[in-house]
């Protein structure tokens, strides 16, 4: 509890300095990923009510999310009931940004704080204030959360945690934006070893040591960042950590997916003008050996350029290209934000080397009518234009990973329905590395797509908004994977199904889905409920089902998750 206690005297200190404080609203720190307005902004751009927005570069501002708010009320008669109720509740959440004012807003430490308890109205703090030069908002969080397993393997083991903590956000002088959330957790219920066998259903657990592997019944995890930002924007410099998200996907994204792997630590540089946005980090993750030991550094380098959209807001495209290495000092060559990093790599690896894992990344997004967005994309792990026709080992040398669906908005002409399909397709050994140091994962955890190498995968989901409180959701996923297995002579046999596992590449022709067959059906249910402002409900079901292709045999497991949640 050390942490929690040094960062409630923290909270203190800065409690004590703001009080005296009151303007300036213009709000330069980031909206966490987390946050649903994300969604919503998708949506009202999909369904052309605003004009520009991007889904595939996050997280942005709290002074971008704002504009793009006011926006969407300039065009208020083009919304549905729904949609205005959106609206309005995001308008009291984003009050500050918007209007300068806190009139719909509430502190516990006031007078009325505390009978504002279960305002449906207010957007609750523990403590705000705010004036021309400084921004000071001081939130707490708790949270109680259940995780079951139920299955033919994997018996029945079952956790209860307890979280609480806080956080401190805002903005200096217009331009520097600051944030820091820290919590404290403990097992209530359910062994060691019960942990240990559900942390995969949250990465964040599953980058927790003390938690994952060590047994501890408490546990803790944080997030913060400095982010300087001029009032237009067109500049942004963040060192800290937080959770990222690049790339086109609807339900899964290929190219940095925050939804499989826990938040890394980074230096982001991002330039936006009209119709150009750019972004470059170089971050600290975290990876073992071929003998599970961990590595002394490990590093992921990224740049992403992102023109549009063009042509009347219809289309948008997207360049990336990634780099993973480890063990040796920073290399400079990967911190200079404008360069082609397979370059930079062919030109600073050692004579005879070839441990550096370079990616490369291109994605299309369409937005032909009102209420319909597609997307294309395609990764590049490796690519040799003398071998890309070969029969043999050779053509080795080239992995793919694809990806493209379509986003229906108020689909089957019903309001506030939504549909998406998405399919994905990742070649074998892609994200994977002949030195599993430098795989394209952290804490062992894809950084792109929860899709093993050499699977593909049919996805469909259903959502549906009931009101500003209520969202229900429906995935299915039709996956086939094509996984490594022992001979009937007792060799290992590699066919590139293994993310953490890049050896013997060249050691038989690269087939897809070789190797033994398993399909896998799952369907995934999810409830989000908000009964008060800021008091959150989260229920989840998901049933796994695997056939194994060559005897026929089945087997299949369901998980069970939910959390009451109190965000003040």
């Amino acid at each position: 509890m050390g942490k929690i206690k040094y960062f409630f005297l923290l909270s203190f200190f800065f409690f004590s300095f703001f009080l005296l404080a009151g303007s300036a609203y213009s709000q330069a720190e980031l909206v966490p990923l987390s946050n649903p307005v994300y969604g919503f902004m998708d949506r009202m751009f999909t369904n052309k009510v605003i004009d520009s927005y991007s889904s595939s570069m996050g997280p942005i501002s709290r002074r971008e999310t704002a504009n793009i708010l006011k926006e969407i009320d300039s065009k208020k008669k083009k919304l549905t009931k729904t949609d205005k109720a959106l609206l309005d509740y995001y308008f009291t959440e984003f009050e500050y940004e918007i209007t300068g004012t806190l009139k719909k807003s509430s502190d516990f430490f006031s007078k009325k704080g505390v009978g504002e308890l279960f305002s449906q109205k207010k957007q609750k703090y523990l403590y705000s204030s705010a004036d021309s030069n400084v921004t000071f908002f001081w939130d707490g969080l708790g949270e109680i959360r259940y995780m079951g397993l139920d299955g033919d393997s994997s018996g029945k083991p079952h956790v209860l945690l307890g979280q609480l903590g806080t956080r401190i956000r805002g903005t200096l002088f217009n331009s520097v934006g600051y944030y820091l959330r820290i919590s404290n957790g403990v097992r209530l219920g359910g062994t060691s070893e019960d942990a240990q066998r559900t942390a995969f259903i949250d990465p964040v657990l599953s980058s927790i040591r003390k938690y994952r592997s060590e047994g501890n019944k408490t546990f803790d995890s944080y997030e913060g960042y400095l982010r300087y930002a001029p009032v237009k924007e067109w500049i942004g410099l963040t060192v800290g950590r937080e959770a990222l998200s690049f790339g086109a996907g609807y339900i899964d994204k290929m190219i940095l997916s925050n939804q499989n792997t826990a938040p890394f630590d980074f230096l982001k540089l991002d330039l936006h003008y009209k119709k150009v946005r750019y972004s470059f980090f170089h971050s600290s993750i975290t990876g073992n050996d071929s003998n599970s030991v961990q590595l002394e550094s490990k590093y992921f380098v990224f740049h992403r350029l992102e023109l549009g959209p063009f042509f009347n807001n219809t289309f948008k495209i997207g360049f990336n290209e990634m780099v993973v290495y480890s063990n040796i000092p920073i290399n400079f060559a990967f911190i200079n934000p404008i360069s082609f990093l397979t370059s930079a790599d062919l030109n600073t690896e050692l004579p005879g080397k070839n441990s550096n894992n370079t990616l490369l990344g291109l994605d299309f997004q369409l937005f032909p009518v009102k209420n319909l967005s597609m997307q294309a994309s395609i990764l590049v792990d490796d690519l040799n234009f003398e071998t890309l026709s070969s029969d043999s080992t050779t053509g080795n040398d080239n992995k793919f990973g694809i990806q493209g669906g379509l986003n229906w908005q108020n689909a089957f002409m019903l309001p506030n329905l939504g549909f998406t399909y998405e399919y994905t397709r990742i070649d074998p050994y892609v994200y994977a590395h002949r030195e599993v140091n430098n795989s394209y994962s952290n804490w062992n955890l894809p950084l792109g797509h929860s899709l093993n190498p050499n699977s593909d995968e049919h996805a469909f989901r259903l959502s549906y908004q009931f009101g500003s409180r209520v969202k229900l959701a429906v995935t299915y996923k039709m996956q086939r994977t094509g996984e490594n297995f022992t001979d009937s002579l007792g060799n290992f046999i590699n066919v590139g199904s293994d993310i953490l596992d890049g050896s013997r590449d060249f050691a038989r022709k690269n087939t897809f889905l070789d190797g033994t067959r398993i399909n896998r059906n799952i369907i995934i249910a999810e409830l989000e409920f908000e009964p008060i402002k800021q008091y959150f409900i989260t229920l989840k079901y998901q049933r796994r089902n695997y056939e194994l292709v060559k005897t026929g045999s089945t087997y299949g497991e369901s998980i069970f998750w939910g959390s009451f949640r109190v965000d003040y």
